[in-house]
């Protein structure tokens, strides 16, 4: 699996718009993403606070415990 590397959003306002864009994606699909942890996974990746292989590292754990 390769992961690309994104450049992180400056700030806080482009973190917001680039999860509002994801959140209208995902609902033109028929899908949302409900689960508050990863709603905060997503913003910390967003902003630069944890990368995108450990974002996917801690989601990927959650959805496991919580099955």
């Amino acid at each position: 699996m390769s992961v690309s590397v994104q450049p992180r959003l400056a700030t806080p306002v482009a973190v917001r718009e680039a999860v509002s864009f994801a959140d209208a994606a995902l609902a033109l699909a028929g899908h949302t993403v409900t689960d508050a942890h990863i709603r905060d996974l997503l913003e910390q990746c967003l902003s630069g606070q944890i990368s995108d292989t450990e974002y996917i590292a801690q989601v990927t754990q959650h959805i496991d415990r919580t099955q």
